[in-house]
């Protein structure tokens, strides 16, 4: 009988998408709650206000056997997705581990334009509504504590991610907490707080080293093309305001911090800047932005591992939520790639009303 009932249980969740949701999400309010609720058929959607409780859920996601499971949230509810249920699944609870979707709810939502995710309304039911889903492998960065991450770095990007934390704090409950819970809110703590502060200080002597072969990317007469570096030579040494490596190209806000990221199979992109805090403001838009921007100072390799030893600790940053403090770490190519699911660029849209969006044709397009 119960043999009967598992199988009935696993079958009904078998091709079903699950939804979580982070409560401490920027976008996460009653109200969007309150809608997703309307649409998200019931047992299928959870609402996470805690680590330990978004931990709780993912056993029960992973118990029940779904196909998918869409995050709400930012790039840390995605992280956190992601490592939660590898650990589980490596813990015995389930071998058949979901597809990770994205619903864009976050701040930065580097990976939800990498799948590219739109409305959480439209998204979320062109899925209940049986709408194209597909999976893709996605690479990711390993870190040295085994945590998995699109993107990580000490330097600048972690020393901003502090700032612009400890500023969301500040306004937390006051009128102006929508306003710094946004790009305007980091680019504003960035010239504010921590691009002054590193105006006078010296940058930290660091030490790069890749156990196999690297490629540097060398811009020669306007084209990007590959220098092959040996294994276990020194990619770098010297000054540095940052080190970061990437598996994708965005950084959060279409930021396209990694440019080279996806240009070369089973290899992960290294950037250290050595050119101090001028260059990068002078020439943050559009170059650095969009990722055109070439300087003999702007050091880009793409490598399957990487071992960073500094002389000071520097702040860190894991799949843009702030990591503390770093003096040496390690990083590489995760060996087994995360399938992500994408919805058809066609999306299925609700009857006119149903979201309280405007009038809708049949399919939403690009």
């Amino acid at each position: 009988m119960n043999l009967l009932k598992n199988r009935f249980f696993s079958d009904y969740y078998t091709d079903r998408s699950a939804f979580i949701l982070n409560a401490n999400a920027k976008s996460v309010t009653d109200r969007v709650v309150s809608r997703l609720v309307d649409l998200i058929p019931a047992g299928d959607l959870f609402y996470s206000r805690s680590l330990k409780e978004s931990e709780n859920f993912y056993r029960t996601i992973l118990r029940r056997g779904y196909a998918r499971v869409f995050s709400g949230g930012g790039d840390g509810t995605l992280v956190n997705a992601i490592n939660t249920i590898r650990r589980l699944s490596k813990n015995g609870l389930n071998n058949q581990i979901p597809a990770i979707g994205v619903l864009k709810l976050g701040t930065g939502n580097a990976m939800a334009s990498i799948v590219g995710a739109r409305s959480p309304w439209i998204d979320v039911n062109h899925v209940v509504k049986g709408g194209m889903i597909t999976t893709r492998p996605m690479n990711l960065v390993e870190c040295d504590n085994g945590e998995l991450a699109p993107f990580a770095g000490i330097g600048y990007d972690g020393e901003i991610l502090n700032d612009y934390f400890s500023l969301k704090e500040a306004h937390k409950g006051k009128p102006t907490e929508r306003l710094m819970h946004s790009l305007f809110g980091y680019l504003w703590v960035g010239l504010t707080r921590t691009i002054p502060r590193n105006l006078n200080h010296p940058q930290s002597w660091i030490r790069v080293v890749s156990q196999f072969d690297a490629h540097k990317i060398v811009c020669l007469q306007g084209r990007d093309q590959e220098h092959l570096i040996p294994a276990r030579t020194i990619l770098y040494e010297g000054p540095s305001c940052l080190v970061s490596v990437g598996s994708i190209p965005y950084f959060g806000y279409g930021f396209k911090m990694f440019p080279f990221a996806d240009r070369k199979p089973g290899h992960i992109q290294l950037r250290i800047c050595s050119s101090g805090v001028t260059p990068m403001i002078t020439h943050i838009y559009p170059g650095l932005w969009n990722g055109t921007y070439r300087h003999p100072e702007l050091h880009d390799f793409l490598v399957k591992d990487v071992q960073i030893e500094c002389k000071k600790e520097m702040s860190y940053q894991i799949g843009g939520d702030a990591a503390g403090l770093k003096q040496n770490l390690s990083f590489k190519a995760a060996e087994n790639v995360v399938e992500v699911a994408e919805l058809s660029k066609q999306r299925l849209v609700a009857p006119r009303g149903m979201l309280g969006l405007l009038p809708a044709p049949i399919f939403a397009r690009n």
